[in-house]
């Protein structure tokens, strides 16, 4: 309300203040136009002046010119009464340029009448050459007179009262938009009437007699009460039709010359008001109005808002803490009920204001804590080196604990030592005292706390019985108190301590040991994930030495064992063709049959072995080859077919049509397709279907799927499938003999080629295992606009063919 009813008066005060300012501004600038325009009325009658003697000199001295016996004279106009001399003629015409010059210097300087200016100067630099040849005519005693040049001369003195008389209208017309006037129309049509009559006896001098006989003028009627210009025109008009005498005819355009002059200085006769007295004149009222409603405003103040006034302020001193203790009434205001009232509020109001700013202290110590612990645990996350992550700690820490310097030590393997493991902000000197210091009962702050497994809290080293040994370097290192916290595993076993020294003897507040407790768990956490890290990679440096231990010694293995068994298969197979050429010895062929069947066994478990060791080692290289797929897929179909066939299972072959070379591995590929048929008649029983398709998906891709109609894999055994050397615990793993090396070899290959295996599958109802090899190893003589290479047009219809089925 107080600030309302004060804003609104001041801003009425302004309001008032600025309209006077704009009354001022504007009538001040109304005074200066109405003077500059009482000067162009001045100038206007000097230049009408100018004209009157002018037009005299120039008749004057053309009459002279007709003295008698010296140049004809035209019919229309009588001899001059007596004949002026040649001295009488110059000073008429010196005055006349007087006259002139005094009125042009008397014109204010306006740039609408530049132009008019800049055209009268030209012609009286044109005009002075004529005269000058006038003159020396007049000064002849007698002779012929030139009277082209008479009338060039003339013809200029027309022009230059012409421009005089534009001129003067030019300003008149001005003056009338700065200072209106009644008379300001007369003028100007005074001025034009003269202009027109200065040209009609400038032609009555010069023209023939008809010329003159026709109306002169054509001055309209007056729509005004008379003014006397029409009056002046009428006798001008007479004095020149009638043929009257010169001086009549001259003293006619001296009266229309009088009646613009007689206009021209009634209206220079306005009162003009000065600029500054018409401003103060102008601005007064509202300026008065503005101070009247200051006073009110400031009465207002003074006598009713003081106290409101005083009281807002302490409201904002309290709001912005600047008051330390609770307020108290001020005794010039406490008269009034209504403030002391108000003040009792204030007091309620200081101690809820002191409780939300500790609130408010609290939250936001929270929010830079969490900004500390985020950027702690993304270290952690980070692998970032532990001094790093723990100096991270310390240093967010001091910021939040005004003059505390933060460390951190840690334990040692035996748990007997401790190391300092970050402290930005300790001298160099007392780190180097206290590091590899023992841990024990009296071992400072840190050592105790570890040794306790409690936090140790010393508010002067000084005199604290634990520090004893270490008072000196504390001393030296301006070290005054020391509160220690122990970093716990989870387990319970010390990792090491985390410290707060201040320089001066301290004790703790409740929220800076919860803050110490904070920065505990997060060095525990970081420490822990440090060390688990350690911990991760000695693993995995000892399983990795584990597998390539374990593939060399397989690699080896294999290749011992593969060549006794060879010489073992060849020397059977030998004795066996020897043994079927002796009568009676069919079992023995036979024995001889198992011992080559067996090795052949074990040959091919032994390269499965060593096709696996190589593939761990990377040691398998591909020999690519452009290859056909209908012949792979065949070679393939006729070797399982037998297989099939032995177990009465139908074998379907579907290949889609038109399908384009492969660049492959084509003994790598039919080995991944033997051993998915292998696989499928292996796990069907009699009757049962076998089926291998090769087509080309939406992606251009190459697929080539074996599926059977067999006992089926369950969800949870289809991630170790390809687990070598393991075999899923069904009825057909323990009556079928695998080494379990097939799919894991398979799936190698595949992704040796870029492509991969997936198999899908239902307890009971069959398994589908899909060879997919990527559009690039396609050789189809181009490319599509994805910059996969295209395929001929029938398989890419079947493949869309098959994806909308």
């Amino acid at each position: 309300m107080r600030q309302s009813v004060m804003g609104a008066l001041a801003g009425l005060a302004a309001l008032q203040l600025g309209l006077a300012v704009v009354d001022m501004r504007t009538a001040w600038v109304q005074a200066r136009d109405a003077q500059d325009g009482h000067a162009l009325v001045l100038a206007a009658r000097g230049l009408a002046g100018a004209l009157d003697v002018q037009s005299a000199q120039w008749t004057a001295s053309y009459l002279a010119l007709r003295a008698p016996g010296t140049l004809p004279a035209p019919p229309a106009v009588p001899p001059p009464a007596a004949t002026p001399s040649a001295d009488d003629l110059a000073e008429k015409r010196r005055q006349a340029d007087q006259a002139l010059d005094a009125a042009l210097e008397a014109l204010p300087a306006n740039a609408a009448l530049d132009n008019a200016r800049q055209r009268l100067a030209g012609i009286r630099q044109e005009l002075a050459g004529p005269r000058r040849a006038v003159d020396q005519m007049l000064h002849q005693a007698g002779g012929d007179r030139d009277l082209p040049l008479l009338r060039n001369w003339l013809a200029g003195e027309k022009a230059l009262a012409t421009a005089e008389g534009r001129l003067a209208r030019g300003v008149v017309a001005i003056a009338a938009r700065s200072l209106p006037s009644a008379d300001a129309v007369l003028a100007g049509d005074a001025l034009a009437a003269r202009r027109d009559a200065d040209l009609a006896w400038a032609d009555a001098l010069t023209q023939p007699p008809a010329a003159t006989t026709a109306p002169l003028l054509d001055w309209p009627a007056p729509s005004r009460p008379d003014d006397g210009l029409a009056v002046a025109m009428a006798r001008f008009t007479a004095a020149l039709n009638g043929r009257r005498a010169p001086e009549e005819v001259v003293a006619a355009l001296t009266g229309i010359g009088a009646v613009a002059g007689g206009a021209l200085d009634r209206w220079a006769a306005v009162p003009v008001p000065a600029a500054g007295w018409a401003a103060v004149k102008a601005g007064a009222p509202l300026t008065l109005a503005a101070l009247l409603t200051l006073a009110i405003l400031g009465t207002l103040r003074q006598g009713v808002f003081l106290a409101v006034s005083r009281t807002a302020r302490l409201m904002r001193d309290l709001a912005e803490g600047q008051v330390a203790q609770a307020p108290a009434l001020l005794p010039r205001l406490g008269r009034d009920p209504l403030v002391a009232e108000l003040h009792s509020a204030l007091a309620l109001y200081w101690s809820h204001a002191r409780r939300i700013e500790r609130e408010t202290q609290r939250r936001e110590r929270a929010e830079r804590l969490l900004t500390v612990e985020r950027k702690v645990l993304g270290m952690t996350a980070g692998r970032a080196a532990l001094s790093a992550v723990l100096s991270a700690l310390c240093s967010g820490m001091e910021a939040e604990l005004e003059g505390g310097l933060c460390s951190i030590v840690l334990v040692d393997a035996e748990r007997r030592h401790i190391q300092t493991g970050a402290a930005p902000s300790l001298p160099p000197a007392f780190v180097r005292a206290v590091d590899g210091t023992e841990v024990g009962a009296s071992v400072g702050s840190c050592g105790t706390a570890i040794h306790r497994g409690e936090p140790v809290i010393v508010t002067d080293i000084a005199s604290d019985p634990l520090w004893r040994e270490f008072r000196q370097a504390a001393a030296e290192a301006g070290l005054a108190a020391c509160w220690s916290l122990p970093i716990l595993a989870g387990d319970g076993h010390p990792l090491g301590a985390f410290a707060v020294y201040f320089r001066t003897p301290r004790s703790p507040e409740g929220w800076m040991l919860d803050l110490a407790r904070r920065a505990s768990r997060l060095a525990t956490v970081a420490i822990s994930a440090e060390r688990a890290a350690e911990e991760v990679e000695r693993a995995k440096a000892a399983a990795e030495l584990g597998n390539r231990t374990k593939t060399e010694f397989l690699a080896n293995m294999s290749h011992e064992l593969r060549t006794p068994l060879n010489a073992i298969i060849g020397f059977a197979e030998v004795l066996e063709n020897d043994l079927r050429r002796v009568p009676d010895q069919a079992t023995n062929t036979g024995y001889a049959g198992d011992i080559v069947a067996s090795g052949r066994h074990l040959l091919a478990i032994i390269n499965d072995i060593l096709d696996v060791s190589k593939m761990e080692a990377g040691k398998v290289e591909l020999r690519e080859r452009v290859c056909d797929v209908g012949a792979l897929v065949a070679g393939c179909e006729r070797i399982a077919r037998a297989r099939a066939m032995e177990k009465r299972i139908d074998l379907v072959v579907a290949m889609a049509p038109g399908l384009p070379p492969l660049l492959a591995d084509d003994v790598k590929i039919k080995q991944i397709l033997l051993n998915l048929l292998s696989n499928a008649v292996k796990f069907t029983d009699p009757g049962g279907t076998v089926s291998l398709t090769a087509t080309i998906n939406p992606e251009a891709q190459l697929v080539i799927a074996v599926t059977d109609t067999g006992i089926g894999i369950a969800a949870e055994d289809l991630s170790k499938v390809f687990v070598p050397f393991q075999q899923i615990d069904n009825v057909y793993a323990r009556t079928t003999q695998g080494t379990g090396l097939g799919l894991s070899l398979s799936k190698g290959m595949a992704e040796l080629h870029g492509g991969r295996l997936d198999i899908a599958s239902q307890l009971g109802q069959g398994t589908t295992v899909s060879l997919i090899l990527p559009s690039q190893r396609l050789l189809t003589g181009g490319a599509g606009e994805d910059g996969r290479p295209s395929l001929p047009p029938g398989v890419m219809a079947a493949a869309l063919g098959d994806k909308g089925a």
